[in-house]
């Protein structure tokens, strides 16, 4: 049984005001505000906090448009994975589409994957009241989220399937007959009809009279040539999924997720009032529906309709003995689909309902409507629901600064030619290097360091690793030159924090899994000025999902392929001075171990001298590559250093890498305290003992930077 914490009154999002803090050299955007205070400005995004979506789960809500006046989307996704978008800088997913020219309210069943704090953000391309309906979230074994895949009809030469055609979509990571998640929309259609979803091997899904007895997508082109629907079907046994459409129509299908063992499908089970003696409920009426497989309080999957309404109104979805979801002042709190008879009789949206205890669920309807009700699976444990959490900006209590608006400063940098390479030696571990290595450009990529997200996949065979502080965790830096392995990863987003420790790297190819709004602006900035090679997973190939691990943790990426379509990346240059044969002054200090904290993780090395290396532990156990290596290096050097709140994202910390500090170079089995210092974003790390004035080189090999907390 899943937990129902709190009240059965909606319980309001925590949500977060954004600071945008001006920096010495900026380019500063704008907000253009709209005259309604509940719409968030065209082009600007909502930012919500779901705590128990925290690490990276997927969030089960509702999403509602109301006052839109033109045609739009809204796109939602994990605030710290950047807004998804298209190799030619297009986004590449909509997951509400609208129109206000025909009616000023739309929503859609929100299924999507929250960054590692559990924050989601919504782009609306214009302007609109968003409410945001969250009351759920899955394990991650529920479903296992990947960038996503777009077919679209309109790329090919017949544009419009026919009447009675059917598109086959190939989902691999579907294979075995997986749950497949995602968006169904159609484009271009002229009359009313339906899209039905199946898997291809088992055949469209008919009744005993031989009539397609689910549909997945309702459409009415009298209406509108566009509609859309969430996606949640079986794929057969080969990872292919089925479209049949019983009207000419245009199909787009978003593929971003599959289930592997959250979600329990079986046939159909069809309620259709309209089949019964008195076909329509009346307002205020209460469908109640049994779902024997969902006994003990599972989650209920399907599809939720709606025919012959006449007036504007809701459905509201609930497990029964729970009672009907009210908020404080006894105002439901809560709607899954959305209907205006002025416009059209029918309406549709994809259903996710916890049952109660004895498997039952109830549909409330505020208006007549006749009501069919497709139940074709539940989740056992992969979806955990709650008390359903509402943010509405047509609230006026809703707390000043939640929308969060495009402008942000944005760093000037000057155009930068790339320096020549090194001769016969690898710029970070100073180790001889032929022509090969030597001409190569450094691969830095951002790797994850949350707890799933563990043994890393090539950190082993990293020249250098820089770790600094995120949000509440720690994420490296790996820097690849001399070494490229089959694979690097899990991949995660990118921070302000790199652009100036990137910026030393002499053009180096930058390789993450995508960005907020700001950070993606500051990336756009140093790359064309010639920072660096941008390559991000949301502009470029060479990145794959791992089968073995659920997402967000499993993106991994092919080093060489990345390099070889970076072909305007410089080569390597140092990021510190290297002498083999530096000798210790008297007063270093033997350090067989050390250790200190970083957010979310504690850290220690210890000395092997029988190899040479430092090796490196978290939270008291040896840290491991996924080659079962154990993390190691030749130099460890501790950073103190200030953490500021990033110029775009107050809540996201900031390592200052340029100034001065204070720092402890452990190399040789002996701790040096030094000063570090760098005057510019352009130069190297340099390292200062402070008791003779003599500058503190490292040894030849591997080095780990530490960027501690003053």
């Amino acid at each position: 049984m899943s937990s129902r914490g709190g009240s059965k009154g909606a319980r309001r999002i925590a949500l977060f005001i954004v600071a945008l803090l001006m920096v010495p050299i900026v380019s500063g955007g704008h907000s253009v505000l709209a005259a309604d205070p509940a719409l968030v400005p065209a082009g600007s995004v909502l930012r919500v906090s779901v705590p128990e979506a925290i690490g990276g789960k997927t969030v089960v809500g509702q999403l509602t448009v109301d006052r839109v006046s033109a045609a739009g989307f809204v796109t939602a996704y994990g605030c710290d994975d950047g807004i998804p978008m298209n190799s030619d800088g297009t986004i590449s997913q909509s997951d509400l589409n609208f129109d206000g020219r025909i009616s000023a309210v739309a929503s859609n069943r929100l299924l999507v994957q929250a960054d590692d704090n559990g924050n989601i953000c919504f782009f609306t391309l214009q302007a609109a009241a968003i409410i945001v309906d969250v009351n759920a979230v899955t394990f991650d074994t529920g479903v296992n989220s990947f960038a996503n895949r777009r077919t679209d009809t309109r790329d090919s030469a017949n544009q419009r399937l026919a009447a009675g055609e059917v598109l086959r979509v190939s989902v691999p990571e579907a294979i075995g007959g997986k749950t497949v998640v995602g968006e169904l929309t159609v484009d271009q259609v002229a009359s009313g009809g339906f899209v039905t979803a199946y898997a291809c091997n088992q055949g469209l899904p008919t009744d005993g009279e031989g009539r397609v007895s689910r549909s997945d997508l309702n459409f009415d082109g009298r209406v509108s040539p566009v509609a859309s629907n969430r996606l949640i079907v079986e794929a057969d046994s080969n990872g292919d999924v089925c479209f049949y459409t019983v009207q000419p129509a245009a199909m787009i299908v978003d593929v971003n997720g599959v289930s592997d063992v959250g979600i329990t499908s079986f046939a159909n089970v069809r309620i259709d009032t309209r089949a019964s003696v008195r076909p329509r409920l009346a307002a205020g009426e209460v469908l109640r529906v049994s779902v024997a497989d969902a006994g003990g309080g599972k989650t209920v999957v399907g599809q939720l309709t709606v025919d012959r309404a006449l007036n504007a109104g809701f459905v509201t979805a609930y497990p029964c003995a729970d009672g009907i979801p009210t908020d404080d002042h006894g105002s439901i709190s809560r709607s899954d689909l959305n209907f205006d008879g002025h416009v059209s009789p029918v309406a549709s949206n994809r259903l996710i309902v916890e049952a109660d205890d004895n498997g039952d669920i109830c549909f409330y309807t505020l208006q007549p409507a006749a009501m069919i009700v497709d139940i074709n699976a539940v989740s056992a444990a992969g979806i955990t629901s709650f008390s359903n959490e509402r943010t509405d900006t047509r609230n006026p209590d809703l707390a000043p600064g939640s929308i969060f608006t495009p402008g942000v400063p944005v760093p000037v940098w000057p155009p930068y030619t790339p320096l020549p390479p090194l001769a016969g030696v690898a710029a970070l571990t100073g180790l001889p290097a032929d022509a090969t290595v030597t001409d190569r450009a450094i691969l830095a990529v951002k790797i994850d360091n949350y707890g799933p997200a563990r043994p890393q996949w090539g950190l082993d065979q990293a020249d250098a690793v820089i770790e600094e502080n995120v949000e509440g965790i720690s994420r490296f830096v790996a820097l690849f030159h001399s070494q490229l392995p089959e694979f690097v990863g899990p991949v995660r987003s990118a921070r302000t924090e790199d652009l100036d420790l990137l910026t030393a790297l002499n053009r180096p190819v930058f390789a993450y899994s995508g960005a907020n709004q700001g950070v993606n602006a500051w990336i756009a900035s140093a790359a064309s000025s010639g920072v660096l090679a941008e390559f991000s997973a949301q502009r470029h190939g060479c990145y794959l999902r791992s089968p073995d691990r659920p997402g967000p943790h499993n993106l991994l990426l092919d080093p060489a392929c990345a390099i070889a379509e970076s072909p305007g990346a410089g080569p390597a240059r140092p990021m510190w001075a290297i002498d083999s044969s530096w000798t210790p002054p008297t007063h270093a200090a033997d350090d067989t171990t050390f250790g200190f904290p970083m957010d979310g993780v504690s850290v220690d090395w210890t000395w092997d001298s029988a190899v040479g290396l430092y090796l490196r532990s978290q939270d008291g156990q040896p840290h491991i590559a996924v080659s079962g290596e154990q993390i190691s290096a030749r130099n460890v050097v501790e950073v103190s250093t200030t953490y500021v709140p990033s110029p775009v994202d107050a809540r996201s910390p900031h390592a200052v890498t340029v100034g001065s500090g204070a720092a402890i170079v452990h190399r040789d089995g002996v701790a040096i305290p030094v000063l570090w210092s760098r005057a510019t974003a352009y130069e190297p790390f340099s390292f200062v003992d402070p008791v003779d004035d003599q500058p503190v080189p490292l040894g030849v090999g591997t080095t780990f930077i530490e960027l501690e907390r003053a």
